[in-house]
C-alpha cells in the first residue's frame, strides 16, 4: 500500500500520545488545555510568534493577536494559582524556523511538577523518553554527568 508508511508514522505517535498521557495519569499529573491564541505576543527575543487579525468584537485597543510558540506561560500562571502539577501536550508554532526536523507548526510536551528540582525532574524525562523509545525496541544508555565534569571529560578545563 503507498500510505502504508504514513499509516504507521501516525499509529506510533497515537501510541506515543496514550503513552504520554497514561505516564502522566498514573503520577497524578494533569492534563490540561490551555488558550493557543493570545491577545500578548512571546516574550522570549530568540523565538519569533505568528500572528494574526482578530476580526470580532472585542474590548482589547489591539486586533492583533498571536500563537503560541509554547505552553509556558498559561501552564505557569495554572501553578502560581495553585493548580499543582500539569502538562499540556499541544500545538505550537515558531514563525521563521523550518528545516529538516523542523516545522513551524509542531507537537510539544510540557510540564511542570510542584517542589522538585531539576535531579527529579531529569529523572522524570529519563523513565518518560525510555518508555517512548520502548515503543520501537529500543532503549538509551544514560549517562549524568555535572557541568563540571563534562568540560573536564571534554575540554580538560575545570
Amino acid at each position: 500500500m503507498p500510505h502504508e508508511p504514513l499509516r504507521e508514522a501516525l499509529r506510533l505517535r497515537a501510541r506515543l500520545y496514550a503513552l504520554i498521557r497514561e505516564f502522566f495519569a498514573r503520577r497524578d499529573v494533569l492534563e490540561v488545555e490551555t488558550p493557543i491564541l493570545s491577545e500578548a505576543a512571546n516574550t522570549e527575543p530568540n523565538i519569533e510568534s505568528f500572528s494574526t487579525t482578530f476580526t470580532g468584537p472585542t474590548q482589547s485597543p489591539s486586533r492583533q493577536r498571536w500563537l503560541r510558540p509554547s505552553a509556558e506561560f498559561p501552564l505557569k500562571r495554572l501553578l502560581a494559582a495553585g493548580f499543582g502539577d500539569c502538562y499540556e501536550l499541544g500545538r505550537v508554532f515558531r514563525n521563521g524556523e523550518v528545516g529538516r526536523r523542523h516545522n513551524p507548526e509542531f507537537s510539544m510536551l510540557e510540564w511542570y511538577r510542584v517542589g522538585w528540582n531539576h535531579l527529579r525532574l531529569i529523572d522524570e524525562t529519563v523513565e518518560l523518553v525510555q518508555a517512548a523509545l520502548a515503543l520501537r525496541g529500543r532503549r538509551a544508555v544514560c549517562v549524568s554527568l555535572t557541568y563540571r565534569e563534562l568540560f573536564a571529560q571534554s575540554l580538560g578545563l575545570d
